[in-house]
């Protein structure tokens, strides 16, 4: 099991985006530290909370200050703004500055606040990120390169820089529906779930829908096939006690629960193919209770580092490989607590079980209770 740590530089109300974007930086360098194994930021748009609009930017920063944990775009957008070259080149780049780290994860948008902008049409989105993501793969790999398809005509050209690497990155894609759990395992992708609150027995079939699929991949274009199904926790906070993590970030986790419902419901509203999402409306009288939601679905994975191990390990068995969790809006203390109680607590259990203490130091020298002054 390999663990990311999902940052959007949210930045509170009296904080400038200067101070929120170093923090994020610090935050990685010390993800790495407490032995995390990917760092990322989704690429967000016109959007009230998440900031990272330019995430190919801070890449660069996050590879000068750190030197194992690997760098996953954990949201490219593969639309008609984001012309596959260009993406084919910033990769590029932050692959040569962090010695070959990148990995990317693409994603077609699911808000209209993006869309309307940038003049997309919801309808197209998918046909957009498939061809986009032929094309970035066709630059990075073919020198010359050429393509002529539906959304991009390209005349034979030399794309630079050419990657650290001598083979491609792994390349997944953000995946809601089960019709792109599918096609994701079709494609020989790397799969995100994002279950949007639907709960453990529609993660179940996701993941079972993506298993069947990834065993006779067809590759679109020449990367490598990646298996790897990773599951979104969209709010995680872990603390001394569950108690303490629920009031810590039960604000949070209220105001990410609206705004992803009020998200679908616009898409619901054009008849796209989103409109499954409703189901999570069922959900709303709880939107205030992060441990009925925490126990409806690992969307939200809050509480003491037993508590996410429990919730790791149903994922586990359920057969992801990886869990991404977003740690954010908090205030960095509280990132960083999280990030050093996973790093020690969780990660460790999945990593190396046998080297964990199981023992009471305390029991071994026969004291029954922790010195005061040492709690």
């Amino acid at each position: 099991m390999r663990f990311g740590f999902l940052t959007e530089a949210t930045t509170p109300k009296g904080m400038t985006h200067y101070h929120r974007y170093h923090e994020i930086i610090r935050e990685a360098e010390f993800a790495e530290e407490m032995g995390w194994d990917f760092w990322g930021t989704s690429e967000q748009h016109f959007a009230p909370g998440a900031t990272t609009t330019a995430p190919e930017a801070l890449y660069g920063a996050v590879a000068m200050r750190t030197s194992r944990i690997k760098l996953r775009f954990m949201s490219m957008l593969m639309l008609k703004f984001n012309h596959p070259i260009r993406v084919a080149e910033r990769l590029a780049t932050i692959d040569i500055l962090s010695h070959g780290r990148v990995e990317l994860c693409t994603a077609r948008s699911n808000n209209v606040k993006t869309l309307d902008p940038f003049e997309v049409d919801a309808e197209e989105t998918r046909a957009q990120w498939r061809e986009g993501l032929e094309v970035t793969v066709k630059a990075l790999t073919e020198f010359p390169m050429e393509h002529d398809g539906e959304f991009y005509k390209i005349p034979p050209v030399d794309v630079n820089p050419r990657l650290y690497r001598s083979e491609i990155f792994p390349i997944s894609v953000v995946a809601i529906s089960p019709e792109t759990h599918t096609l994701a395992g079709n494609l020989g992708l790397g799969c995100l779930t994002n279950d949007s609150y639907l709960g453990w027995d529609h993660i179940a079939d996701l993941a079972s829908l993506y298993r069947n699929a990834i065993a006779k991949p067809e590759p679109l274009a020449k990367y490598p096939v990646n298996n790897s199904l990773c599951f979104s926790s969209l709010t995680a906070h872990c603390a001394t006690t569950r108690e303490k993590a629920v009031e810590e970030s039960r604000h949070d986790a209220t105001r990410f629960f609206r705004s992803t419902m009020e998200l679908y419901d616009r898409l619901a509203e054009r008849g796209t193919a989103f409109a499954e999402i409703n189901m999570m409306r069922k959900l709303a009288e709880h939107q205030e209770d992060p441990l009925y939601l925490m126990q409806h679905t690992p969307t939200l994975m809050i509480g003491t580092p037993d508590d996410i191990i429990e919730q790791v390990r149903r994922l586990e068995a359920l057969g992801f490989d990886e869990v991404c969790l977003r740690i954010d809006a908090l205030g960095i203390s509280k990132h960083m607590q999280t990030l050093e109680l996973i790093g020690k607590y969780v990660i460790p259990e999945f990593r190396g079980p046998n080297i964990i203490r199981r023992e009471s130091m305390w029991g071994d020298f026969g004291v029954k209770n922790i010195p005061p002054y040492l709690i």
